[in-house]
C-alpha cells in the first residue's frame, strides 16, 4: 500500500465548489455508487447543500484528479449526531489506503469543528473496515438500494 501523503484534502462548502469541481463530485459519485455498484439510486438527495465536502487531490493542483471524496454533517442537519457519508475512492485511487486516509481526515474534522460522535450507512461488505475504525453496529442489516448496509455509530 502506497503513502498517502502525496494527497492533498480540501474541504469545501456547497457555495464555494465552483462548477468544474461540482461537476467532478457527482461525476464520481455516480461512476462509483450508480455504474460499478449497478445501483441506480437518486444520488442527488437535497443534502449536499448541507453538507461539509471533503475532496482528495494528488498533489492538490489544479486539474489534478479526483482520488477521494466524502460529505460530513454538522450535528443535526442528518442525525443527532455529525455524520459521514458519500465516502468513495475513485478507481485511479484505489490500492493506496485512501480508505483509511479518508476516514482519518473526516473524523479529525468532527472532532476539531463539532466534538461530536459519529455516525454513518456503511454498506455490509465494509462493516469489518469500520468496526477497525471504531464504529460499531446500531442497525442491521438492511437494505438500501438493493444494498445490504448497517447504521453504525463511533463514540466522541
Amino acid at each position: 500500500m502506497a503513502s498517502d501523503a502525496a494527497i492533498v484534502w480540501t474541504w469545501y462548502r456547497w457555495d464555494d465548489l465552483d462548477r468544474e469541481t461540482l461537476y467532478e463530485l457527482l461525476r464520481a459519485r455516480q461512476d462509483v455508487f450508480v455504474v460499478e455498484q449497478t445501483c441506480p439510486y437518486p444520488d442527488i438527495d437535497g443534502k449536499d447543500a448541507v453538507a461539509w465536502h471533503l475532496i482528495g487531490r494528488e498533489g492538490g493542483a489544479p486539474g489534478s484528479p479526483m482520488l477521494a471524496s466524502a460529505r460530513v454533517f454538522a450535528p443535526g442537519d442528518y442525525y443527532d449526531e455529525a455524520a459521514i457519508g458519500r465516502i468513495l475512492t475513485t478507481a485511479s485511487g484505489r490500492g493506496r489506503g485512501l480508505g483509511r486516509a479518508i476516514m482519518a481526515e473526516c473524523h479529525r474534522f468532527v472532532a476539531e469543528r463539532f466534538d461530536s460522535a459519529v455516525r454513518l450507512n456503511g454498506q455490509a461488505y465494509l462493516k469489518d473496515f469500520y468496526e477497525g475504525l471504531g464504529y460499531r453496529v446500531v442497525t442491521g442489516p438492511y437494505d438500501e438500494d438493493g444494498i445490504p448496509h448497517y447504521e453504525m455509530l463511533r463514540p466522541r
